[in-house]
Parts: C-alpha cells; sequence; structure tokens
C-alpha cells in the first residue's frame, strides 16, 4: 500500500543527533570606559578633563530644559489668549 520510496524519512532511531551547542562568546567592545581616555566629548565638543565636560553636559542640558519651559509657558499663555478671545465672541 504505502511506497518506502517516499521523500519523507522513517521516524524513531535514524534520527541525526545535534552536535553539542557552543556557548556564545561576547564580541569584545572598542569602546573606552568613562575615565580612562583623556579626552571626553560631547555633542562635538572634545574635553581635557571630566570635571570640565561635566559642567558644559550639565550647563547644556539645564539651558535646554529652560529654554522649553520658557517655550511651554509662552504656548500656555497664547492659548489661554485664544480660548479668552473665542469666550468673548460667543458671548
Amino acid at each position: 500500500m504505502s511506497d518506502s520510496t517516499s521523500g519523507i524519512p522513517p521516524s524513531g532511531a535514524d534520527k541525526p543527533k545535534p552536535d553539542k551547542m557552543q556557548p556564545i562568546k561576547p564580541k569584545p567592545q572598542d569602546l573606552v570606559p568613562p575615565g580612562q581616555d583623556d579626552d571626553y566629548e560631547y555633542m562635538g565638543f572634545t574635553f581635557a578633563n571630566k570635571k570640565d565636560y561635566d559642567t558644559f553636559k550639565y550647563k547644556f542640558l539645564s539651558n535646554m530644559a529652560n529654554l522649553m519651559m520658557a517655550q511651554i509657558r509662552s504656548d500656555n499663555e497664547n492659548m489661554i489668549k485664544a480660548l479668552k478671545k473665542m469666550r468673548e465672541q460667543n458671548q
């Protein structure tokens, strides 16, 4: 009834055994950990020591946060003025 020349391999003992899996070795990183390099770089600027690097970085970030807050405050005031104007026109 069944043809033994079919492309399906027989099940059971004839299964190939897999080779032992080799552990994955992490690739070495070319990055230098902070504090071990002579130069520090942030936003395209290079600094000779960590103190100057940190000072610039945190002043830059605080300045950006202050600018964003000022812009949000300005947008909020403009939106309140527009809403008041619309309310006055509808009355």
